[in-house]
Parts: structure tokens; sequence; C-alpha cells
């Protein structure tokens, strides 16, 4: 049931641009309000979606963000916000498709714009920004970690942000494999088989892009 829910609200938001409600999603996905109420509880509980506080409105739901952001994400099926660089890429992967992002270096002042399917050309040096670790994803506020994960011009520029806003280094890992982790981690969010990854899944994800296994390690699984 939640992962049927998760189907319905996904293909909403890739068609509409925001979230159904509570009565359009019983509705699409054939199912009683107190069914949905209780999927998407359940969804909620694993991190399939974020509810707003004391609610049933859908505040986000990952690699897709629900209010404005500094990442706009566009093709010809439509545009959409992206809670983080992460994310930016994972919308194209989700939508199987390439896709134009619009943001800024360390989200400052310096804009960025790229095309996923050219970006490792015309943008080589371009990296992803992740300050904290998996095992700090879900520990307290999601939106604090997802909100800092943020694409850079270059790393050169990723010490001194971090000075500057007093966040850690973390990981940082360049544009082509950025989109590698986004196309194994998202790319079946938009499909009716989608199951939220175990944590075998995710560390096998990471072993195989060769990501640092002390940053990049999920409590309970297996090392």
């Amino acid at each position: 049931m939640p992962e049927e829910l998760h189907y319905w609200i996904t293909r909403h938001i890739i068609e509409r641009g925001f979230a159904p409600d509570l009565g359009t999603l019983a509705a699409m996905a054939g199912r009683s309000l107190e069914d949905t109420e209780s999927g998407l509880r359940q969804l909620d509980a694993m991190h399939g979606v974020i509810l707003g506080p004391n609610s049933l409105r859908i505040w986000s739901m990952h690699p897709f963000a629900l209010s404005p952001t500094a990442h706009w994400v566009s093709c010809e099926a439509g545009g959409w916000w992206a809670n983080c660089a992460w994310c930016a890429l994972a919308i194209g992967a989700a939508l199987d498709r390439h896709v134009r992002v619009v943001t800024r270096s360390g989200g400052e002042a310096q804009a960025l714009e790229f095309d996923t399917n050219s970006v490792a050309e015309t943008h080589p040096a371009m990296v992803l920004h992740f300050p904290y670790p998996p095992s700090c994803w879900w520990s307290d506020n999601p939106y604090s970690p997802c909100a800092n994960i943020l694409f850079f011009e270059n790393e050169g520029g990723v010490d001194a942000w971090c000075e500057r806003h007093g966040h850690p280094r973390g990981s940082v890992l360049g544009i082509a494999k950025g989109l590698e982790l986004a196309r194994l981690w998202f790319g079946d969010y938009a499909s009716r088989d989608w199951k939220r990854k175990t944590p075998q899944q995710a560390v096998a994800i990471f072993a195989q892009l060769e990501l640092d296994r002390e940053f990049w390690r999920i409590p309970g699984a297996f090392r």
C-alpha cells in the first residue's frame, strides 16, 4: 500500500507540479480515505514522503521539493523544484530524461545553468558537496542536511564555503559520479516497482561508486 501511494503521488507531481491532497490521492489509487490516510502515514514513517507537522499535507517527496528552492529543474515535460543538488540530478534520473538545471554555486551569488546530458563536458570541474553523512540525514530534521547538499563550480570553493557557513567538509563528488549516484538511487522513483532501499542495497550502491566507506556508512547495514 505505501509503495502504491508513492507511485500515484510521484505521477501527480510529475504531471501537475504539486502533490495531491488526500481525497485526490484516494481517488487516483482507488482506495478509501481511511486506507489512503493509513498508507500515507506508513509512507511518511518510512521516509517515502515528508508530511507537514500535525497534518496529512505532503510537504516534500524526494527528489521533488514542493516549495520554492534554489534548484529549478525543467524539460519539455514540465518544471519542478529540487530539494538539493543531488535531488536536482535525481529528478532527471526519475524521469529518465535529460533535464536543464538552474541553480547557484554554493547557493550564493554565482549562477550555474547546465544540461545533464552535457554537463560533464561543459562544466568538468563542477562538484556536489555533501557536508553531512547519510547517518545524519534522517536523525533529526531531514531538511537541514538535504538543503546543504549543493553544487559548486569547482572543488576549490568548498573549503571557504564551509568555513564561512560553519559546515563540515564532508564528501565531495565530481559531477559525473554525482549523476551516476542519482541514477542508481533514484532511477526507479517514478516506477510502480519502487521499494525503499534497504541498508544493504544502499551500501552496495556506495561501494559500486567507490565512495568513502566511513562517511557513507549506513546505520544498520552489514559492513
